[in-house]
């Protein structure tokens, strides 16, 4: 999956120039290209916090957005706004990524696009009739009869 990012800007938040606290706020679309041609499947955004000067580092977080849920991802990336590959954890989610943790790396292609490979765990399917998944159906309750 790729981040075809349309939003990218750096905030000089406090003192002038680079310094702590400042950010880099992102949004874009989220692409595959499975069946070989190339579309649009969700969309993420996310912002990174400058916390480490020397190492141009900060504290990133994102949520990407499909239509089966949300998966929110956070942790540090060298390198804001451009980072080098990273591992960050995937920290939760919505839907059928209700219960999924695992980890995405990032790599990024150009400063606009993003290679990201998310490997989960614990995704189930979930049924948005109800907003509940299968281990969630209702169980038949035995009624219970007065004074018995």
């Amino acid at each position: 999956m790729e981040a075809r990012l349309s939003v990218g800007e750096e905030l000089d938040l406090g003192t002038a120039g680079r310094s702590a606290g400042d950010q880099f706020v992102f949004g874009g679309d989220l692409t595959s290209t499975e069946g070989g041609e190339e579309h649009v499947v969700g969309s993420i955004g996310g912002f990174c916090v400058t916390t480490d000067l020397e190492r141009n580092a900060g504290q990133c977080a994102s949520t990407a957005v499909l239509p089966e849920g949300q998966i929110t991802v956070q942790g540090r990336q060298a390198g804001i706004p451009v980072p080098g590959p990273v591992v960050n954890a995937v920290t939760g989610g919505t839907g059928a990524f209700r219960r999924a943790h695992g980890q995405v790396t990032q790599r990024v292609l150009t400063p606009a696009t993003w290679q990201l490979t998310f490997r989960l765990l614990d995704v189930r399917p979930y049924r948005p009739e109800d907003g509940r998944g299968p281990d969630e159906a209702p169980r038949p309750v035995r009624p219970s009869l007065p004074g018995k």
